[in-house]
């Protein structure tokens, strides 16, 4: 949704946005020194390119073939990889089952798609994911300080300045992840979890696993 504008966001550097995200390093702590992660929504890659760092085999999708372009770039450039990132264009709304994965990371992503959408990726989520396999979910909220600024374009969505986000509810997000199929291990809302600059964002935190499919008799 809105490809032009991250297209012209990522055609420029961004030298702020090198480090990994708290967030990836909180999800790194709990995620095994081995396996597979895709990244729904990788930007600038920075989480993804560090995940890669650390010994996970990384699949990332973006909408913007602007980053996509400069990501693959940057990964064929580089020796060392213990396994080297691949990195796809692909909007939420054609993701594949293509592949079942060990983790699943969504940092911001979730609140740039409509609910429908949403929906469809938690589903698609619990599919692509193996049984014992995390989803980790960074995203604004309803109640944080942007939310109602700009031109309202349904419940709780708003466009302002080339930018669509429709704020999640966090009591919402826990209760379909549980209807998904998810076990729900970690929801968190409020500030200081993803502070950028003089930007201090409410946002919730939900880490959720795929149970381990029931034995076939």
């Amino acid at each position: 949704m809105f490809r032009d504008y991250w297209d012209q966001f990522y055609a420029k550097p961004h030298p702020e946005l090198r480090d990994p995200s708290a967030f990836a390093r909180f999800c790194m702590d709990q995620i095994p020194a081995k396996g597979s992660l895709f990244e729904l929504g990788c930007g600038n890659g920075r989480d993804a390119l560090y995940f890669a760092r650390n010994g996970l085999a990384v699949t990332a999708c973006d909408q913007s073939a602007t980053a996509i372009e400069r990501l693959a770039g940057v990964a064929a450039s580089r020796d060392g990889w213990p396994t080297p990132p691949r990195f796809i264009v692909r909007r939420f709304e054609e993701l594949a089952d293509d592949g079942l994965q060990d983790v699943i990371y969504s940092r911001f992503t979730l609140h740039t798609v409509d609910a429908p959408t949403a929906s469809r990726t938690l589903r698609w989520a619990h599919r692509n994911l193996r049984p014992g396999g995390h989803l980790f979910i960074e995203a604004r909220t309803v109640l944080d300080d942007l939310y109602g600024v700009g031109e309202e374009m349904g419940r709780d969505a708003f466009f302002q300045d080339g930018h669509y986000r429709r704020f999640v509810r966090a009591d919402e997000l826990a209760a379909e992840l549980a209807e998904v199929g998810f076990d729900v291990r970690h929801v968190v809302e409020g500030k200081g979890m993803a502070k950028f600059g003089s930007d201090d964002p409410v946002v919730v935190r939900a880490v959720a696993g795929r149970l381990a499919d029931p034995a076939v008799v």
